[in-house]
């Protein structure tokens, strides 16, 4: 077919060809944008829906937030289920009063505070109180108050309508209370059943462990309600939150072998080693026999590094798990290599959290100990003993994990063939 002379051809021929091409052009786009909708859609609703992303997803969402948001009312308004009498501040006043030398040579500003408040318990509820405080600048061992902060007060005394007394404390419940329901949140709308099962699982190891104060404190050895209760917290964690398999078992043997082993150790360490000074062990009643600090301490390691222990175990076992269950014909030592890679990507990351965790609260008695020329060394060996000897239990806990996690893998897998 021959082409068109565009030169040889009517002006009005030319115009009509450019606005037929300019109408197709304008149609073929505008079926391009539909199917491509179209297609957008197509790949949006599987994503959509394997996200369980429907209109009860959203209705379920927000009657979480509401209770949420009714639980928190309830606990900031909760004045009468206190004793101490409760004084909101409505207004405050700051006066300079005097400057004084710190021990880094420094000087630090301190100021009176006239308070102005209401009483929103108690027989003189509604009434108007006056109270006084005295904060330094740094309000190190001080607290400034603010308008709308609710106080504990003691030895209240009416004078002309107008009650005084001692502060003696923060009403801050509904700061735990906010940080508690924001957890459960997030835990029921990220994480769906599982993390209503997180919940739960929490919940119980909580009640466990209030059971544990309870008996210790009938007079029960608390190194052996510590290693009783290690196993229920491993089990209900594992068998909750990961159900009823036998990677969940092979986790839960693991964690409890790598328990054991850093008890033990440290216990022989302890033996052979020179008496420990536990004058700076916190939660300690003072005076005490070693026998009980000694218990004491062991207990912490034993329950310290559950935690770390159990994630590594999870870790690895479940991976074995997978690759079982994706090739059952894999080699034993495909198997454990596998898993041996998998322990080294993540006990580097494991070991800073245990670091972190028992280290990081430290800090701010490092602070004030050097602010207060207190050498570094000298904190590190008297007030953080035992927070670097936990970090330190706690991580050979974390290595030691591994091979425990294998050595299950390896069993396991033997069990499998045998089967086969």
């Amino acid at each position: 077919m021959r082409e068109r002379n565009k030169e040889t051809e009517p002006i009005g021929a030319q115009k009509s060809a450019g606005l037929w091409h300019r109408f197709r052009l304008t149609h073929l786009t505008g079926s391009a944008k539909l199917a491509g909708s179209a297609s957008l859609t197509k790949q949006f609703k599987p994503a959509a829906e394997k996200l369980n992303i429907t209109p009860g997803f959203f209705v379920r969402n927000i009657f979480i937030l509401a209770v949420s948001l009714l639980l928190f009312f309830l606990v900031s308004t909760d004045y009468n289920l206190y004793q101490t009498t409760i004084v909101q501040v409505t207004a405050t006043t700051d006066t300079y009063v005097t400057s004084k030398p710190s021990a880094v040579g420094q000087e630090e500003r301190y100021y009176r505070q006239d308070i102005q408040g209401t009483v929103k318990n108690g027989p003189y509820k509604g009434q108007p109180a006056v109270l006084e405080n005295t904060y330094g600048e740094s309000l190190v061992y001080d607290d400034k108050y603010e308008a709308g902060t609710c106080l504990f007060v003691d030895y209240v005394t009416e004078d002309n309508d107008t009650l005084t007394g001692t502060i003696s404390g923060v009403k801050r419940d509904h700061y735990v209370a906010a940080a508690v329901l924001l957890l459960v949140d997030l835990l029921l709308i990220v994480g769906g059943l599982q993390g209503f099962f997180t919940v739960l699982c929490l919940t119980l190891n909580i009640l466990l462990f209030y059971i544990l104060l309870r008996l210790q404190y009938s007079g029960m050895n608390l190194l052996l309600l510590s290693v009783f209760m290690s196993v229920l917290f491993c089990a209900v964690v594992l068998f909750l939150i990961h159900g009823r398999s036998w990677a969940t078992f092979m986790a839960l043997c693991a964690s409890l072998a790598s328990i054991f082993f850093v008890t033990a150790l440290s216990y022989l360490v302890m033996r052979c080693t020179p008496a420990v000074d536990y004058e700076f062990l916190e939660y300690l009643i003072h005076p005490y026999e070693r026998s009980d600090a000694d218990l004491l301490f062991l207990s912490e390691i034993l329950m310290g590094c559950a935690g770390a222990v159990m994630d590594i175990a999870v870790t690895i076992t479940a991976c074995a798990s997978e690759l079982l269950r994706k090739d059952p014909e894999i080699s034993r030592k495909a198997l454990i290599s596998s898993c041996r890679q998998v322990s080294e990507d993540i006990t580097g990351t494991m070991i800073n959290v245990v670091f972190f965790t028992n280290v990081s609260a430290c800090i701010p008695l490092f602070v004030l100990s050097m602010q207060n020329d207190i050498h570094f060394l000298t904190v590190l060996h008297y007030q953080v003993f035992f927070e670097v000897a936990r970090f330190l239990t706690g991580s050979i806990g974390t290595v030691a994990a591994i091979p425990f996690s294998i050595l299950a893998v390896y069993l396991l897998h033997g069990r499998r063939a045998a089967a086969c």
